[in-house]
């Protein structure tokens, strides 16, 4: 925003200066330099962790060497160089750099406030980490990972094999003060959570200009001449056009959050001013465009806009714009300013206080901006003189809600596989939490995740034993053609099983919704689905398969889960019930409560039989097997041609 022409409060108040960047008394952080140490190793208290910085370089860097017990200026000893290779093998594993893995745990560490090394620049953190690691690593390096200082505690993220290294030093003294050191399964502090103080006090004054400009009768934000404002003089937003453009954008939205809903805030603030703020382009306030997009009227007087290209950023923005005042402005000589306004604001009615468009008229334009959609197509089946995707689907969800293990003893054989993908609504984890340890969603999990392959489930009988796991479901009947919408197409060039030349498969897309009953958590409600089945013909056997075609693949995408009230004890009833019983639902599965101590005996004795690292036994644990060890071991010998190299020890 241009620096406003009318007059302003306390000019020549030079801004005020923030508080300046330090080490950090919090927030996640790389590690810096290690802090300064007496003859023993141990923390000097009388002097800065970054160095002396007197007469010398910028303080806190790594290359700055310093006399001591240890060796010359520059030396690098034998702990800080093995801290330097374990950090770059955590980065190539992905250990403690980046998003926090399966494999770590996190500590809270009570006690730091009451120590000696809280007059240290950041608060004694750096000393802290440097003092544990030192104590830790007495049979091994033991390296931390991601640290932040919330309030009286210390949190930290080390590697669950090194966590009882840490542990072990609950209750030992650090610069004079116990430490109190626990494993939480508590979301660690982000640096985001944390709004300073100053900051915190700038966004009151804000609220403050905002309460005082808002007029709940007319439903009007009145921001204009800002520049005359006393509180934001006092803050020193009009000392230059960054600042001014940027306060601009905080106020904007600082008003769209008082409102909880877009409904909410489309009823509060339907009218903004921005009158006499000398603005000479709509940029210096497009915010406006983004965080309030519904406002009816906007008035833009005196300013100095002086042609449509000052204005075009808004073009198509505002949808409910009604009134739009612009007098004072140049652009108001030009011929042709009205009836392209009329183009870009399909709402628009009034310009200037003259009308310049009709109720109707609008109607039509408002029209043409939303076409109408194009219609759902019934269902297209092409499965041929057969039927055979016919039968299939009919047979296929009714087994499935009621007789799981035989649907996949029928239609799976020791090469189909099963693959879920949850589309899980954000913020409502508990109805996904079934589905979310089995889900093989690449786009939240990454290509390289080893869990890509352990969810990809493959063979009838592990199939099977992983759908016992899942939660009860009611399809609606296949009499009921308005609830499903089913698509099938030919599939060429699929390996003939006969082992000579190639078969001709189908490819059927279902999308639907079905009843869900988690007895586990008491959750019942209806989902939308998608699943895609690849059907291919059945491998010759004795005794003959029990159909002459098997499913090759099968995906399931789940998306939207709506709660439903159901009485405890009575299960969900669809509206039109399959004629198969629903008493035989296969019960989800238990959830196994094992101690950590008994985890990893069974994670070691599964090294011990596969030869996987540590990683895979875990995840061959806890995945479809859910700390079964006779299962896990069978899902090995299942996934283990399909699983990386990387997977096995002797490869690492």
């Amino acid at each position: 925003m241009a620096p406003p022409t009318g007059p302003r409060v306390g000019t020549g108040r030079a801004p005020p200066r923030g508080p300046r960047a330090t080490g950090g008394g919090g927030g996640i952080q790389k590690r810096r330099a290690n802090p300064r140490t007496d003859r023993d190793g141990d923390v000097s208290m009388d002097a800065p962790a970054g160095g002396s910085g007197r007469g010398g370089l910028a303080s806190g860097g790594r290359g700055r060497g310093s006399k001591d017990a240890r060796g010359g200026r520059g030396a690098v000893n034998s702990r800080t160089a093995s801290r330097v290779v374990q950090n770059l093998q955590n980065y190539v594993s992905g250990g403690p750099v980046g998003k926090t893995q399966s494999n770590m745990a996190t500590l809270k560490i009570h006690g730091m406030s009451n120590s000696k090394a809280t007059g240290n620049r950041d608060g004694g953190l750096r000393s802290l980490l440097t003092f544990l690691e030192r104590k830790a690593s007495k049979d091994k390096a033991v390296t931390i990972g991601k640290s932040i200082m919330d309030g009286d505690y210390v949190w930290i993220t080390v590697r669950k094999d090194d966590a009882p290294e840490i542990l072990r030093l609950n209750g030992f003294t650090y610069a004079g003060a116990p430490l109190t050191i626990t494993e939480t399964t508590e979301r660690m502090p982000r640096p985001e959570d944390k709004i300073s103080k100053a900051a915190e006090e700038t966004k009151q004054k804000l609220t403050a200009v905002l309460a005082a400009r808002y007029n709940p009768e007319l439903k009007l934000l009145d921001l204009s001449s800002l520049g005359t404002d006393p509180i934001l003089s006092s803050m020193g937003t009009f000392d230059s056009k960054d600042r001014a453009e940027k306060a601009f954008k905080v106020l904007v939205v600082i008003a769209s959050q008082q409102y909880k809903t877009a409904a909410e805030k489309r009823e509060g603030i339907q009218a903004i001013s921005l009158a006499s703020n000398g603005l000479n382009d709509v940029m210096q306030v497009f915010t406006l465009a983004t965080s309030l997009p519904d406002i009816k009227r906007l008035d833009l007087s005196s300013n100095n806009l002086d042609s449509l290209s000052k204005i075009s950023k808004w073009q198509h923005r505002f949808q409910y714009l009604e009134e739009l005042h612009l007098t004072g402005n140049p652009i108001t000589t030009q011929p042709d300013f009205v009836a392209e306004l009329i183009k870009w604001f399909p709402s628009l009615q009034n310009i200037n206080g003259q009308i310049v468009r009709s109720p109707q008229e609008v109607a039509e334009a408002l029209k043409g901006m939303h076409p109408t959609p194009l219609p759902q197509f019934p269902s297209n089946l092409r499965d041929g003189e057969a039927n055979v995707a016919s039968i299939f689907v009919q047979v296929f969800f009714p087994m499935f809600d009621t007789d799981r293990a035989r649907l996949a003893a029928e239609f799976y054989d020791d090469d189909s596989w099963f693959s879920i993908q949850a589309i899980a609504n954000s913020g409502r984890n508990l109805p996904w939490k079934t589905y979310l340890k089995y889900s093989r969603n690449v786009h939240k999990l990454g290509e390289k995740n080893p869990a890509t392959v352990q969810r990809l489930f493959t063979g009838g009988n592990l199939i099977a034993d992983m759908w016992k796991a899942l939660p009860s479901t009611r399809h609606p009947s296949m009499e009921n053609p308005g609830a499903w919408l089913i698509d099938c197409h030919t599939f060429p060039n699929l390996a003939d099983p006969t082992g000579h030349g190639f078969a001709t498969g189908l490819l059927i897309t279902v999308n639907g919704q079905f009843e869900e009953s988690d007895t586990t958590e008491n959750l019942y409600g209806k989902r939308t689905f998608t699943r895609t089945f690849i059907l291919g013909p059945s491998k010759p056997s004795n005794p003959p398969p029990v159909h002459p075609y098997r499913v090759i693949s099968d995906q399931l995408t789940l998306h939207d889960w709506t709660p439903a009230e159901t009485p405890a004890g009575q299960a969900p009833v669809a509206n039109q019930v399959p004629q198969v019983p629903v008493p035989n639902a296969v019960p989800p599965a238990e959830p196994v409560i094992l101690d950590d101590a008994t985890k990893n005996q069974l994670i070691q004795e599964v090294m011990k039989r596969t030869g996987m690292t540590a990683e895979y036994s875990e995840l061959c644990l806890s995945g479809t097997a859910n700390w079964n060890f006779e299962l896990a071991l069978k899902s090995f010998e299942e996934q283990r041609a399909n699983l990386p190299p990387t997977a096995f020890i002797n490869a690492v």
